[in-house]
């Protein structure tokens, strides 16, 4: 049996036994899942999980906020492996973790080429019909770019909640509750398009040939494969999120080389990406290139008055 094979028995005899007993187990799934993933991509040649998978899953996947729940999740899983024999590390009460603000990754133009590259090239095995990820992957990495939508709204989307003739896109029980619509550019909506017009007559406009709802966690399954194919040095920490990042600030990029005023549009900004605080938004001023920041369409008086000096927190 390989290093993946036990993992995944385990989880899965794991997630019976607490089905069985009333408990939940989804979240513990979807933490697990992508721990797994990671662990054997990572690590091809490991038989037993070390607290080195563990401290570096944990610093390039999760927020702080996050990380007690996952080490939470890592504790009762592996556990249940000691249970059944399996000489595993356990983080237990005493387990810690740098506690550290993430840095996001900010693609250069050939970056972002490379990786759009290997996402419209990816490949995989096919049974009977087009191999899933062939379809979904250009059209969820480019919402993710085109849109700013965080990894886990795009398979929230219902096919009633994109309008195909008007480019009106609902987003729907997103962070903090907040829904929100957006219009999409003409490029996005005629790719849009196209992937409904060769997917079935379907509840979710991502989801399964089986019916069920795709997870954000699928995309996050295929990420660092598509990340080494496009030559891109994973180690430096790029996530999907990232996708999300390159659209802020490639925005607020563009706006200052067309000399528009960047206090009058960063409003709308913060509303189509569905930030609860402007605050969240003017973050992604503190992104940019230092000559950027600079320029006079950057009012910092009137920032440091309305937030005061301290550094913009980015909510995501």
């Amino acid at each position: 049996m390989t290093f993946k094979e036990r993992l995944n028995m385990c989880l899965n005899e794991m997630l019976d036994f607490r089905s069985a007993t009333g408990y939940a187990t989804d979240t513990i799934r979807h933490y697990i899942l992508n721990f797994i993933v990671f662990c054997t991509e990572q690590f091809p040649d490991a038989e037993r999980i070390t607290q080195e998978m563990i401290d570096e899953w944990i610093s390039i996947r999760y927020s702080d906020k996050t990380k007690q729940s996952v080490i939470s999740a890592l504790r009762q899983y592996t556990h249940y492996l000691h249970f059944m024999g399996y000489d595993d590390y356990i983080p237990d009460d005493e387990y810690q973790y740098e506690n550290s603000f993430f840095e996001p990754y900010l693609f250069t133009d050939d970056e972002l080429s490379q990786l759009f590259h290997a996402i419209d090239n990816y490949t995989g095995k096919t049974s009977g019909k087009r191999h899933l990820p062939e379809i979904v992957l250009p059209v969820y990495a480019r919402l993710l770019y085109c849109c700013g939508l965080r990894p886990s709204e795009p398979m929230k989307i219902k096919t009633e909640d994109l309008d195909l003739n008007t480019g009106d896109l609902y987003i729907r029980e997103s962070k903090h509750n907040k829904d929100r619509h957006i219009i999409m550019s003409s490029d996005m909506l005629n790719l849009c398009r196209r992937y409904d017009d060769i997917m079935p007559k379907r509840e979710f406009f991502f989801q399964k040939w089986d019916g069920s709802q795709l997870k954000s966690m699928w995309f996050w399954a295929r990420w660092i494969t598509i990340l080494k194919t496009s030559g891109i040095n994973w180690r430096g920490q790029p996530r999907p999120y990232d996708l999300r990042h390159a659209f802020a600030t490639r925005n607020l990029i563009r706006w200052l080389n067309e000399k528009k005023n960047i206090m009058e549009l960063i409003p709308y900004l913060s509303a189509y990406m569905g930030h609860a605080t402007l605050s969240s938004t003017y973050y992604y001023i503190h992104l940019l290139p230092e000559k950027l920041r600079e320029s006079c369409s950057i009012d910092w008086e009137k920032l440091n008055e309305i937030y005061g000096d301290g550094e913009f927190k980015n909510e995501d």
